[in-house]
């Protein structure tokens, strides 16, 4: 297996779980971008470079290249400038099935809308909000007494499932 460099972005648990992950693999983190303190805490912990979640990120972190950005967790519009270090490309984690809910809150959407079934997603970065090829994807039932809370875990589980195969 060749080992592959990453750039890591995102503000929740999921992202310390895949990174966890990617790195068991021997694949290497040149950089976590993050808002939030946990995950702030948990890269350094790891000894990795960390760097604030803002517009200047990109210039901080020239002349970086690495394999791919991992998008995890993240709510935020990636800078182009940011997109352009990652030699193979950028993927992004969602929460919902593609191209059906795409953008915000899909696990809700998904149970507002009565629906039965319900997909994480890990997909390139490319054109709009979630518009990318989707890369790897786990569906599954939506029980009938499921909650957005118990519908967003059950998502959490799927997206390191997911994560595991993409890697």
């Amino acid at each position: 297996m060749t080992a592959l460099s990453s750039i890591v972005i995102g503000n929740e648990s999921l992202l310390v779980r895949c990174a966890t992950l990617w790195l068991e693999r021997g694949h290497s983190i040149t950089a976590v971008i993050t808002r939030s303190p946990e995950v702030r805490a948990w890269a350094e912990g790891e000894g990795l470079k960390v760097l604030a979640q803002d517009t200047l990120v990109a210039d901080r972190l020239a002349p970086a290249s690495v394999d791919w950005l991992l998008s995890i967790a993240n709510l935020s519009l990636i800078p182009e400038g940011l997109l352009s270090v990652a030699r193979l490309g950028a993927i992004n984690f969602h929460d919902g099935p593609l191209p059906a809910y795409a953008g915000l809150n899909a696990p809700v959407w998904a149970l507002l809308n009565g629906e039965t079934r319900h997909a994480v997603c890990w997909h390139r970065i490319a054109g709009g909000i979630d518009e990318g090829d989707v890369i790897e994807e786990r569906a599954f039932d939506i029980a009938p007494d499921e909650t957005a809370l118990t519908l967003n875990t059950r998502c959490w589980e799927a997206a390191i499932d997911s994560f595991a195969a993409l890697v």
